[in-house]
């Protein structure tokens, strides 16, 4: 089987509908996102009302998701997010509510799980972002490879002989004897200093992921985030992937 795993659209429609434009071209069994489908961007009924659309379909909650129907303090949040999660309450659907109160924190199959930020409280929405911190989640993590979102970064950790390194090659072949975590990136807000929306795809019979980058249209994105109000930031670092 094929599995096309996102995360992290944040509202973002010109991010997800240039990501669907592959989706609809690619022989896929099955998509995953990971969650975080609202937040900072100005499209969250837009954005949830594509995603529904996509079928095969396993949706998980993100911390923005949890914040907005109020399972997660907003005090966690810093003041630009916050802002944005009080905007997104006040215009989101009955429709758009009740699809949020829906998701789940983990999804599993045979060989691999599913998670926003860890594996390690899934609940209170912890980060990978090093070797330490991916070394409690594979402590946490029996199967073989963990599909991880969060911090808008791509990224791979390995663990191989009791040792942990990390890699942020395009093309991942997956060995016997190593476990792993992908950090899918982020389709509405990259933070690697690459523009380009972000996913990867994994193929369970030739047991390869790789990741997939493609271009949208930000200026169309950012317009719209400074035309209903929210902070300039928001839409200035669509620019800069950070």
């Amino acid at each position: 089987m094929k599995y096309l795993v996102f995360s992290d659209i944040h509202s973002n429609l010109e991010a997800l509908e240039a990501a669907f434009s592959f989706f609809k071209k690619s022989s896929i069994d099955e998509f995953i996102f990971l969650g975080d489908v609202v937040g900072y961007g100005a499209n969250p009924n837009e954005v949830i009302e594509l995603l529904r659309n996509l079928s095969p379909l396993n949706c998980l909650a993100g911390n923005h998701d949890w914040a907005v129907i109020e399972k997660f303090p907003l005090t966690y949040f810093n003041p630009l997010a916050y802002e944005a999660i009080i905007w997104t309450k006040r215009i989101l659907t009955k429709e758009s509510f009740s699809f949020l109160h829906t998701l789940p924190l983990i999804y599993q199959k045979k060989d691999f799980v599913c998670v926003h930020g860890s594996l390690f409280e899934p609940g209170n929405f912890h980060y990978i972002m090093d070797v330490r911190s991916a070394y409690l989640n594979f402590s946490l993590q029996n199967k073989k490879v963990c599909f991880i979102g969060h911090t808008h970064c791509r990224e791979v950790y390995i663990l191989k002989e009791g040792k942990i390194y990390s890699s942020r090659g395009d093309w991942v072949e997956l060995e016997d004897d190593a476990k792993y975590i992908f950090n899918v990136g982020s389709i509405g807000q990259p933070r690697d200093g690459d523009t380009r929306l972000c996913f990867c795809i994994y193929d369970d019979k030739e047991k390869v992921v790789k990741f997939v980058r493609l271009n949208y249209c930000i200026e169309k994105a950012a317009k719209k985030i400074l035309k209903v109000g929210l902070p300039s930031f928001l839409a200035s670092r669509l620019y800069r992937g950070m």
